[in-house]
């Protein structure tokens, strides 16, 4: 029975089980989280690998896990995926279809992308031969390469990546074998949504909404907590009830109740708590539209359930928040077929590890491969080597053959170029030109490197907002340092503030779009402070010194 680690790396913790593996069942042997700091992982992107590294060994050795076996789980907007129908053929034909169709599927650079897939199931359409209906997903390899990276740094050996949806939907189909069933698997940063019928994958969304901007509304308010940083704000959602049952609070009992205090810290607790509720709007509205979406594509389907999972199932309050805006009750997963923590206490925990529990089951594999390469590469080393001995024999009998005969042929060979070497002895002065401006270049190519900052996409950054911003955006303070850039602008509502910062994100000339909250005016218009990072500036173009 082989025992594994499986590893999923969000923006707040790192979630770790021990597994092992028996047939086609997982026991789980431990399960636990690690907090992270702040920005070691965004996007499913690990920006800290030395560091997270050594936060993980340390943790399994604390408690005594010696596996090195490691599968990694990655949540990303950078990971693309598509429905795709080929004919039935051998599966070891599939991934070179695949491969070979690749820009039909997703409009990528091949070789910065890998490749995996998952069989949903085999299509038998009446009168047409049978196809393969499968997800296939597209994976930047520098994820790969990072989760590379911090497995070697903490002394593990990675033998697989796979896809968040993808492991979530092979854990718990078996729950979900008959009827049509939602799960919402709630992050810091992002929300993930499965949809299920009958044991099949029906739907799988992202939405670029998550616990976060409740997190910033919990931190703008002091009588919640003071001075909260990340960490400190999601400690305190986890604890308390910061949310009203409603987003329009005047339907609130609760709200009225608070509202109608005597005392001023009542109703200031009253308005944060608004605020708070108000800034899950956009997530749930997303939620509502794609449970609409898969409704008018398959009328008369109703949801028999609603679950949810992840860093979303800890915070109070939001599954009661959820139910009410989706009309429809909404339940933290709390069991699974063949699945169950090792402790019956941590099995109430069991909506936080619902992505690891079977990451390898579908045979997705978003890791980039490296030993066939090297497999290769040794296979041309030996050719090549064969290949030289044998020309050299063969050279070494022709010259030995050849004998006093060839000699006066090299000598007078010899002569003739000796002759040529003195015609074209210019060429020499020519070489020594080349390489002198040749060494200036380099020279100049640092000083330039030294002067390329980040400050020069200001430029570009003024033409995007020129371009893609609304005309009716006042900005009223702008500052620009070498890194980033912020500024304060008015708009007419908070729709339209909220269509602001998604098209800010849209910008080729930013990194990290954020916000530190919004400020609504009596007149309706909202005031919010924006700050964006560059993204890194180009380096000089390596082919121009050829």
């Amino acid at each position: 029975m082989a025992k594994f680690l499986s590893i999923e790396a969000e923006a707040s913790q790192l979630r770790v089980a021990e597994i092992e593996e028996n047939g086609r069942k997982n026991r789980i042997r431990h399960c636990f989280c690690i907090q992270v700091p702040k920005g070691s992982v965004e996007d499913g992107q690990l920006r800290d690998t030395r560091n997270l590294a050594g936060i993980l060994r340390k943790e399994l050795s604390e408690r005594g896990i010696r596996i090195k076996k490691v599968f990694f789980v990655v949540g990303s907007t950078r990971i693309a995926s598509r429905e795709v129908r080929i004919p039935l053929v051998k599966k070891n034909r599939i991934q070179s279809i695949i491969e070979a169709n690749v820009m039909d599927y997703f409009p990528i650079d091949i070789s910065k992308y890998v490749l995996s897939y998952s069989i949903i199931d085999i299509e038998e359409v009446q009168e047409q031969p049978p196809q393969y209906h499968l997800m296939v997903y597209a994976a930047p390899r520098s994820i790969s390469r990072a989760y590379g990276e911090f497995a070697e740094n903490a002394g593990l050996t990675m033998t697989g990546i796979n896809y968040t949806g993808d492991s979530i939907y092979h854990s718990v189909k078996g729950a979900f074998s008959k009827g049509v069933h939602m799960l919402v698997k709630i992050e810091l940063e992002f929300t993930g949504i499965t949809i299920i019928r009958d044991g099949e994958l029906a739907l799988q969304r992202n939405i670029n909404y998550g616990m976060d901007s409740a997190v910033e509304a919990v931190r703008a308010f002091p009588v919640l907590g003071d001075r909260l940083d990340t960490d400190g704000a999601l400690k305190l959602l986890f604890e308390k009830n910061c949310f009203y049952e409603a987003l329009d609070v005047n339907e609130s009992e609760e709200y009225r109740k608070d509202s109608q205090r005597a005392d001023e810290e009542g109703r200031q607790l009253a308005d944060a708590k608004a605020e708070v509720t108000e800034s899950l709007r956009y997530m749930i509205g997303n939620i509502s539209r794609i449970m609409d979406y898969y409704i008018s594509r398959n009328p008369g389907a109703v949801f028999d359930s609603i679950y949810c999972c992840g860093i979303g199932g800890q915070i109070r309050g939001v599954m009661a928040l959820l139910g009410h805006e989706l009309g429809q009750e909404v339940h933290r997963i709390r069991q699974l077929e063949n699945y169950q923590l090792p402790d019956k206490k941590e099995n109430e925990d069991l909506f936080l590890y619902v992505a690891i529990l079977a990451p390898g089951r579908s045979g997705v594999n978003l890791m980039e491969e490296k030993s066939s390469g090297k497999k290769n590469n040794e296979q041309e080393s030996l050719r090549g080597a064969v290949v030289v001995f044998a020309i050299g024999a063969v050279a070494g009998l022709a010259l030995t053959g050849a004998g006093f005969a060839n000699r006066i042929h090299q000598q007078k060979n010899y002569e003739y170029l000796n002759r040529r070497v003195t015609e074209e002895s210019p060429v020499e002065d020519i070489y020594n030109a080349y390489t002198e401006a040749k060494s200036e270049y380099k020279k100049y190519k640092k000083i330039y490197e030294l002067t390329n900052t980040p400050n020069e996409k200001l430029k570009s950054f003024l033409e995007e907002m020129e371009q893609k911003m609304p005309s009716d955006i006042t900005i009223e303070n702008f500052s620009s340092t070498g890194t980033e850039v912020s500024f304060s602008m008015r708009v007419t509502g908070k729709p339209e503030a909220a269509d602001t910062l998604m098209q800010l994100r849209t910008f080729e000339s930013l990194a990290t779009v954020t916000t530190t909250g919004i400020d609504q005016s009596d007149d309706g218009t909202v005031t919010m402070t924006v700050t964006c990072t560059y993204e890194k500036p180009a380096a000089a173009d390596e082919n121009s010194e050829q």
